[in-house]
């Protein structure tokens, strides 16, 4: 079930890769920038050749991606009525959640852990390059609280920043996990007033606003969004623990970034809806 759901989001991923390559170079060679003049830029793509089969194939992908989320609760009852929640996003966020593949070591069969430059077995300790051909086991995630799922997607703070990666050391959270809740953060300041993340959004930067007059606007901006994608995390970590009938521990002091009662899952009814 993850296995063609992964290919269909790698497909995408690839897709979104190369369309952004091309549109740059095409920027460069006609000199137009896209931030400046939009509408230029978007006559001259549709002109171009070749962008429309790899707009179609991308379209083609997001389709077969929504297919295979269709076997997953999580989107099939929640997740599909979240406006800026596309199948794109959520392929990505399901497979992050649910599953991980862990690469094998091809003499012994150990597990392999990354290591500065490359990967290297347990067990044996026989090396492997990263970008190599390996194989793979899957495993079920979890996590037992909305903080362990939190500091995954790297979303968790170390001395009140989000942490950086650092030269010869291996973090612990998910690059991935980490760029996706920057595009769903984008997605959700895309969203009309009172949609109920973006709501939330613009309360945090009133607050912010009042209490930090030292702050820019990007900084009150980039802090509010911020703590949306860390709502609309942590009811996701609700939503599929309910569904899947487990404990829902509270989030840390009983409440989310300084409200007094706990938000339940926007667009979540009750655990009876399963």
């Amino acid at each position: 079930m993850t296995d063609y759901l992964r290919m269909r989001v790698k497909d995408y991923e690839e897709l979104t890769k190369v369309i952004a390559q091309k549109k740059q170079r095409l920027a460069s060679y006609y000199g137009i920038d896209e931030a400046k003049d939009q509408a230029k830029f978007d006559v001259m793509i549709k002109g171009e050749r070749g962008m429309e089969g790899l707009e179609t194939q991308k379209g083609r992908a997001s389709r077969d991606i929504e297919k295979a989320l269709d076997l997953f609760d999580i989107w099939r009852i929640w997740l599909k009525e979240i406006p800026g929640i596309g199948p794109a996003l959520a392929g990505s966020l399901v497979l992050l959640y649910y599953s991980k593949n862990v690469p094998v070591c091809q003499k012994c069969g150990g597990d392999l852990e990354k290591i500065e430059g490359g990967m290297q077995c347990k067990e044996c300790g026989a090396k492997a390059k990263a970008d190599g051909v390996l194989q793979y086991r899957e495993e079920k995630r979890d996590f037992p609280n909305i903080s362990k799922w939190w500091a995954f997607m790297g979303r968790h703070t170390v001395d009140g920043v989000m942490p950086k990666r650092k030269a010869g050391t291996v973090s612990n959270w998910s690059t991935k996990g980490r760029t996706l809740g920057f595009h769903i953060g984008d997605q959700f300041n895309r969203q009309k007033d009172d949609h109920p993340y973006k709501a939330f959004m613009l309360e945090r930067k009133k607050k912010h606003a009042k209490n930090h007059p030292d702050w820019s606007k990007g900084h009150i901006h980039n802090a509010a969004k911020n703590e949306a994608v860390k709502l609309f995390l942590a009811h996701f970590w609700t939503v599929a623990r309910e569904i899947d009938g487990l404990e829902v521990t509270e989030p840390y002091a009983g409440c989310i970034m300084g409200h007094t009662g706990i938000i339940r899952p926007f667009y979540w009814d009750e655990p009876e809806k399963v």
